[in-house]
């Protein structure tokens, strides 16, 4: 043994059981804790994933010809952006939101010919709308965008933008509109 132990032994022995602690410490919190975080989210998708695997697995047990005439009554056999837009004020209204642009966007000739060849396959015709529109409360656009996605007509959000400030929340989607004509 060491005969000689003094106090500043002690205390170097003290302050480099301090500095490994420290090191630990910071070592944790930057690169542990952010690696089991990520473990955690990678874990619940795939328990996600298991899940909705799961349900489509039993949903495609089901009849598949209830789930296409249910979705054919959604698709109308006109383009009728009209309607889209009676539709999108009756939901807005609804939901205490306000409309404040819509846009129909256009396609130039050449993607205008890629889709009509396309179209001709399928025979199914898409619309694209831009749209913004703001709220006083998150809950009103929460409820607009729900009730956008389950509406009458078949409509597809491509894209959100959402931003809020202290009063008002402002909302951008670009959605595609359906039809067979």
């Amino acid at each position: 043994m060491i005969k000689q132990w003094t106090k500043i032994h002690t205390y170097w022995l003290l302050g480099v059981l301090l500095a490994t602690f420290i090191v630990y410490g910071v070592c944790y919190f930057t690169v542990i804790a952010p690696l089991q975080s990520k473990v955690s989210t990678l874990d619940k998708k795939v328990s996600m994933y298991e899940n909705q695997f799961k349900k489509t697995e039993s949903q495609s047990k089901e009849s598949p010809s209830e789930e296409l005439s249910a979705l054919a009554l959604q698709v109308p056999r006109e383009s009728s952006p009209d309607d889209v837009l009676l539709n999108l004020q009756t939901i807005a209204s609804d939901t205490n939101v306000t409309i404040d642009y819509i846009e129909s966007a256009n396609q130039s000739a050449n993607q205008a010919a890629v889709q009509q060849e396309e179209e001709e396959a399928t025979e199914l015709n898409e619309n694209s709308y831009s749209l913004d529109a703001t709220a006083s409360k998150l809950s009103d656009i929460n409820s607009f965008l729900a009730e956008m996605t389950d509406s009458k007509r078949l409509m597809i959000i491509e894209s959100i933008n959402l931003q809020q400030d202290a009063k008002q929340v402002y909302l951008t989607v670009s959605f595609k509109t359906f039809y067979t004509g």
